[in-house]
């Protein structure tokens, strides 16, 4: 059978209010050039739709670059009616695709938690056997209908990743691609295939008379859809020596998505350095719900000050009954060969607002246990200027005491800093480095800044400038990091710098170090320059 047109809408009964809720209107581009297309929520965060709905003109179906969709996306779930206000609009940030057949997991930017995702047929269809087809596109009336409708097909044959189906009372038209194949039965709903390719018999403004259509199968391809809904989201890596081998490591805390019962899953990996390079990453903690990456903001040293560094995140605990903003400290100690479960170490009953903080770890006091600092967001001054101001919470070996404001001031805007930690001139007690922004000078010139916090053991000094871009040099563009590069027993800045971007989309870094003086800073070096795999 030969199939000309991309399936994309289905000719059909409109389905009652709340009817078949998982299924998700999907909005790809935006103005004249956008286009729809019809998915099903598998997860709380994952919707299960066509390749083909993303792939640019005149490039094949599959497989999809992984990443962001190139267009900006959108998915309504659980509007039936979509002139009514039910149900949910989220955007859609990252693409997984096969590379066998016309099918991509598309994430979600939140989980939708009060839909029940539609559970995947564990067996193929079979020749006679009856699909309900679903989706929101066009029908023999409307060229863009407002309503969920459903048809009635009939498997003819069944292919290594295809079903073949012809039309029983409904077509699929434009609009509907990537949108559900029921096997309705016991009074329960699985989702069999997914609308591919079909002639659009039955459609307005059609002519053909072929009613039939091509399905792509999925109940070999349920390993897969685990795997993609727990696979690592974002990460966020600390560096440490974690096992106390006199050697730094690194350790990387992953978002694993939502489970199927909508909680937020965390796991945390070690990659232990062996001097010349890095072992496999081995998982040291994971969580199957209840402690969220997207609230988390990590850093490492060692709290209890046994000489191995340990992982410390600081969390959001969301809001108080009396509406209040509610932080706290959670310590993954270091055993030298695994990480203990998260222990609160510090919280507030609110007034300290986890998303107006910044953190890093260094021994401010010293007294060879780290403590950490927060470079927080005061708000607005009486006239006008922006406060930024520094907390420390000090370790005792086993907890952190409660933050004490050890610097701030009006003027230096809290959103322009990039934080990190370091003896930065060698008397033994952690100071602080921000690189700032600067913006952008008459001449277009993107500026930026290195100011140090110097520490004298109970507080930090006024920031000092030790070095400002004379070109352009990005701070949006900039990740720093401290250590002390040339063994000399001050701490120096290193800058990770996106480069550029390659004409095939891949980006360009460069490593940047600015070492210290004692007083200051030398002018940044070069030190290497790569492109993305």
């Amino acid at each position: 059978m030969t199939v000309t047109a991309p399936a994309q809408a289905v000719v059909g009964n409109g389905v009652a209010n709340g009817s078949y809720a998982f299924t998700a209107k999907l909005d790809i581009g935006e103005g004249n050039a956008k286009r729809a297309c019809t998915g099903s929520l598998v997860d709380a965060q994952w919707i299960l739709t066509a390749s083909s709905c993303f792939a640019a003109a005149g490039q094949p179906a599959f497989p999809l670059p992984a990443g962001a969709p190139t267009l900006k996306t959108t998915a309504t779930i659980g509007r039936t009616n979509l002139a009514s206000t039910s149900g949910k609009v989220v955007q859609v940030t990252e693409l997984v695709s096969r590379t066998d057949r016309d099918l991509v997991m598309a994430k979600l930017a939140q989980p939708v938690t009060d839909i029940d995702p539609v559970v995947l047929a564990n067996s193929a269809p079979v020749a006679g056997e009856s699909l309900r087809a679903v989706g929101y596109g066009r029908t023999a009336a409307a060229w863009v209908p407002d309503r969920l409708h459903a048809g009635n097909f009939s498997v003819s044959a069944t292919g290594s990743t295809t079903v073949a189906v012809t039309r029983d009372g409904g077509s699929i038209c434009k609009g509907d691609a990537g949108g559900p194949a029921l096997r309705e039965q016991d009074g329960k709903v699985l989702l069999a295939a997914v609308h591919s390719t079909s002639w659009q018999a039955g459609c307005l403004h059609s002519d053909e008379t072929r009613g039939e259509a091509v399905e792509t199968r999925l109940d070999d391809i349920t390993d897969w859809v685990t795997q993609v809904r727990g696979l690592p989201q974002g990460s966020q890596v600390a560096s440490g020596d974690f096992n106390g081998d006199g050697r730094e490591d690194v350790a990387a805390f992953y978002d694993n998505g939502t489970s199927t019962e909508g909680k937020n899953m965390s796991s945390l990996f070690a990659f232990y350095s062996n001097g010349t390079g890095f072992a496999a990453p081995k998982k040291v903690w994971s969580t199957p719900g209840g402690f969220t990456w997207s609230r988390s903001k990590l850093t490492s040293g060692d709290y209890n000050g046994d000489g191995k560094d340990d992982v410390a995140v600081f969390y959001d605990g969301g809001t108080s009954a009396d509406g209040k903003q509610v932080s706290s400290l959670y310590t993954f100690t270091s055993n030298g060969s695994g990480f203990s479960s998260p222990k609160q170490t510090w919280t507030t009953p609110g007034g300290f607002t986890w998303s107006r903080g910044q953190v890093t770890s260094g021994d401010y006091n010293d007294d060879g246990k780290d403590d950490v600092a927060v470079f927080y967001d005061g708000g607005t001054s009486a006239d006008g200027k922006q406060v930024s101001s520094l907390y420390t919470f000090t370790s005792n070996g086993t907890d952190f005491n409660n933050p004490r404001k050890t610097w701030t001031t009006s003027g230096f805007t809290w959103s322009r800093g990039k934080l990190t930690s370091g003896d930065y001139n060698g008397d033994g007690k952690d100071d602080i480095a921000v690189l700032y922004n600067r913006g952008t000078s008459e001449a277009g010139v993107l500026q930026s800044s290195l100011y140090t916090f110097t520490n004298n053991g109970t507080d930090f000094a006024t920031p000092r400038e030790v070095w400002a871009s004379t070109g352009s040099f990005s701070w949006a563009a900039s990740q720093p990091v401290s250590g002390d590069f040339d063994k000399d027993g001050k701490s120096d800045v290193g800058v990770l710098y996106r480069t550029a971007t390659t004409p095939d989309g891949r980006r360009v870094d460069s490593l940047f170090s600015f070492t210290s003086t004692g007083t200051g800073v030398k002018a940044p070096v070069k030190h290497w320059t790569g492109s993305a795999i």
